[in-house]
């Protein structure tokens, strides 16, 4: 068996496996949404962490461990290692986790495997909603078993953009204000839910067309970034930067991306 298709037949094994945990760590969700969360970490300013963040992230852990003892695990809550010539999973256990605490409807739970530096399987899953993004690389994207394909639209003045706010005390607010300004001003809509896995996934989905974001960790991006590309997008670094290690990445379909590359770095 080549490199090549054992990195496909790895890819179509962790994706599964990824859908598998994700709906367990939805219901480990659901029952702890409806108790007390706990106790409740601020890391910085609007930035949390609750007890189920930590809980379901060292069950992701554990169980992955134990199915695929040779790769690396980085977590958005314990770290972990991320050696990039190696097989690292990248998980989020709650993205959205202010939205939780405060019951706004709009979180999920992220993982992917990367190899090498690029995603090859990807799962983002909506607890609210049911709903289960996955994808496999070259094997396309889905939603609850159905293939999805991002939007056709081509001009952006019909376009629905998406994007996450910046933390309170970010260096670049007024950049970002700026540039938040300029894009209301070109496209049909703007919005922006908390969670930026769900982000991504949505406009896999063709739910928006356009996304933007500043300084996110690689574990807001990598379920993401595949979900979009093989559902026909293209997410590229807006810094020149590995988008994985980017602090400025955006994405689009392919009928918008040069449109959109070029209102964000006026």
């Amino acid at each position: 068996m080549t490199v090549k298709s054992s990195h496909q037949a790895l890819s179509i094994t962790a994706c599964d496996f990824a859908v598998g945990l994700a709906r367990e760590a939805m219901q480990i969700l659901r029952e702890g949404s409806q108790r007390e969360v706990g106790d409740i970490q601020t890391k910085a300013a609007g930035d949390v962490s609750t007890e189920l963040d930590r809980k379901i992230e060292t069950f992701f852990r554990r169980r992955l461990h134990e199915r695929f003892p040779e790769h690396a695990f980085l977590g958005e809550e314990g770290g972990g290692s991320w050696p990039v010539n190696h097989a690292v999973w990248i998980v989020d256990p709650i993205d959205g986790s202010l939205n939780f605490v405060h019951g706004y409807p709009q979180y999920s739970i992220s993982l992917a495997l990367v190899i090498d530096g690029k995603p090859v399987a990807a799962c983002v899953a909506d607890p609210c909603r049911d709903e289960i993004f996955s994808a496999a690389k070259g094997h396309g994207a889905q939603l609850n078993g159905q293939l999805i394909k991002v939007s056709e639209t081509t001009a952006l003045i019909e376009a629905l953009a998406a994007t996450v706010f910046p933390k309170p005390t970010a260096t670049f607010m007024a950049d970002y204000l700026d540039q938040l300004g300029l894009v209301m001003r070109q496209v049909g809509g703007v919005r922006r839910s908390g969670s930026m896995a769900l982000e991504m996934a949505y406009l896999a989905a063709g739910r928006c067309d356009v996304f933007w974001e500043r300084a996110m960790g690689p574990w807001d991006a990598a379920a993401g970034l595949l979900l979009i590309e093989e559902a026909g997008g293209m997410v590229f670094s807006l810094d020149g930067q590995p988008i994985l290690l980017s602090d400025h990445i955006a994405a689009a379909t392919p009928r918008l991306a040069e449109t959109w590359r070029t209102l964000l770095t006026k």
